[in-house]
């Protein structure tokens, strides 16, 4: 008898995220809030990719918009042209003008967003006649997109370790707004705030007032920290300051907006207005925005967009994912708020973390070379759910701490919550059971 021929699986020619680890598991299909592996599993994707599939996967009305747009026009270039998905899609977005909001470019991701705001802003002022403004602040703890740009404002010192000679000279960073571990004993939240936005003044003035172009924050914070939240007052105590010296103030919503903290934008809790003043004054300048991207506006993009947003209006999206973030709210607090390595459940919405900590009254993070975070993930993974394990470390500083993330489809069901909420609660039992993390839990 002929011995039976094994093929070998064919070695990667992709460059994975992590080369150390195992081969990541293979997807071949997701449908709603589910994803499908090729060895059969079913995963409910409890992160949304990254806080992005805001309405799940494989709704037939967006594929029919794409399809259709597809059979008619599949791309242009925008040197020149537009294309009716784009001018609906931006109309539909701003054309009410939501807090001043105005106009829109529509880009192929975060990174190209953030990229193209500290452009944005630096022609803004070179086009005012005030070319000496060419410094960014931004804050620790924060994460703005993968561009070298971007890495400049970011607050992670893992992500910017490997590429910090190349970097962006004129930014600095200040404080985030994180409560659970830097607002003071006895401290209220107008006086953290006031803090707060005190050193953000000190910086300008360390700086030079007449150097600084504009302030970038998260509105709620996203994978860097775990869903940092504002304490009411903060953003206004930064407007003010912003204000007071004629620097623009720059929202990054990539993760936080567009319904996911149960408003379309997350600068609506806030009361933060924003203004057409930049638009104008490109137009009494040069008249044209120094930026673009080969899939600016991309037509079968933008349709997916329209039909992403009717659907928004037509399902009540926004609403369904309050009342579902609330449910999850709840149920991650009943079954681990008495945890004792739960320091803090927070977020908005369907835009929630756990951080966790060694000892609730101290704070103490787990050590730097226990690797929690992931180990939590892949725990709640084996269970049929898949959660955003941050970056691994850096919760706290930026060096140590460990959150795990939740940005399900902002449409998930109740039923769909309740099997969530079970993987993560046994798999954080499961963890924690582990010799490793017994023996750091020691004292």
């Amino acid at each position: 008898m002929s011995p039976v021929r094994v093929e070998e699986e064919q070695p990667t020619c992709l460059l994975y995220r992590d080369l150390h680890g195992k081969k990541p598991e293979t997807v071949v299909e997701a449908r709603g809030s589910y994803v499908f592996l090729d060895d059969g599993r079913k995963i409910l994707d409890a992160c949304a990719g990254a806080a992005v599939a805001s309405i799940g996967h494989g709704d037939q009305r967006v594929i029919q918009a794409v399809a259709s747009q597809m059979t008619t026009l599949s791309y242009h270039h925008t040197s020149r042209l537009t294309n009716p998905a784009a001018e609906r899609l931006g109309q539909m977005l701003v054309g009410n003008r939501p807090g001043g909001l105005s106009h829109a470019i529509f880009l192929s991701s975060g990174s190209e967003a953030n990229e193209s705001a500290i452009k944005l802003a630096r022609q803004f002022f070179v086009e005012k006649g005030e070319t000496d403004r060419v410094h960014i602040i931004s804050r620790n703890n924060s994460y703005h997109g993968n561009s070298i740009g971007c890495v400049s404002l970011t607050g992670i010192p893992s992500r910017r370790r490997h590429f910090e000679p190349i970097l962006m000279q004129h930014t600095s960073r200040v404080s985030p707004c994180y409560p659970y571990r830097y607002k003071t004993d006895g401290e209220t939240d107008e006086t953290y705030a006031q803090r707060l936005g005190d050193e953000l003044e000190q910086e300008i003035l360390r700086v030079g007032p007449g150097r600084v172009a504009a302030f970038f924050a998260e509105t709620v914070g996203g994978a860097a920290a775990g869903n940092l939240t504002p304490v009411p007052g903060y953003f206004q105590a930064i407007r003010r300051v912003c204000d007071k010296y004629g620097v623009l103030l720059v929202l990054d919503e990539i993760m936080c907006g567009m319904g996911r903290t149960g408003k379309m934008h997350a600068w609506e809790w806030e009361a933060v207005l924003m203004q057409q003043h930049v638009v104008d004054g490109l137009k009494r300048g040069s008249g044209a925005f120094a930026n673009g991207q080969t899939f600016q506006c991309h037509p079968a993009a933008a349709a997916a967009g329209v039909a992403v947003l009717s659907i928004f209006e037509s399902d009540d999206v926004v609403a369904v994912c309050a009342k579902r973030g609330a449910e999850l709210h709840r149920s991650l607090i009943e079954s681990l708020g008495d945890h004792p390595n739960v320091g803090e459940i927070r977020g908005r919405g369907l835009f929630l973390s756990i951080e966790f900590v060694k000892d609730k009254n101290t704070k103490a993070t787990f050590s730097q070379g226990l690797p929690l975070a992931s180990m939590l993930d892949n725990a709640i993974f084996d269970r049929g759910v898949s959660v955003y394990s941050g970056f691994g470390k850096g919760t706290a500083d930026g060096v140590v701490g460990d959150h795990i993330l939740f940005s399900p489809p902002l449409n998930i069901s109740s039923s769909e919550i309740e099997e969530l909420v079970k993987a993560v609660k046994e798999g954080v039992d499961e963890v924690f059971s582990r010799d490793e993390v017994q023996r750091e839990l020691v004292v």
